[in-house]
């Protein structure tokens, strides 16, 4: 069972074509460190609160191997896609 979760909450997406290539780019850092899409879906029905737009539901080994993908120099260089085409926030879960 994978024991780390990595969540990105998307409420905005401000350049639909820049963030399409780095959704494009990023499942390839994210499949190099072991990462595996649990959901990715802009059919999100909220429970409590404002739903976001996007949602995305990546799952990972551990908690280095998640910090490594996202510290890494492959996504070092596709991260301004994301950071200049969306309001978003993203947070790792531990599974204990």
């Amino acid at each position: 069972m994978k024991k780390v979760i990595f969540v990105v909450l998307v409420d905005e997406v401000l350049d639909a074509g820049m963030y399409s290539d780095y959704v494009r780019q990023v499942a390839v850092v994210i499949r190099s460190y072991k990462g595996v899409y649990v959901a990715r879906s802009e059919k999100i029905v909220s429970f409590s609160g404002d739903a976001p737009k996007r949602a995305i539901v990546i799952a990972f080994d551990s908690m280095d191997e998640a910090r490594k993908c996202f510290s890494s120099e492959e996504y070092g260089k596709i991260a301004h896609l994301r950071e200049n085409s969306t309001k978003s926030r993203a947070f790792f879960i531990e599974n204990n």
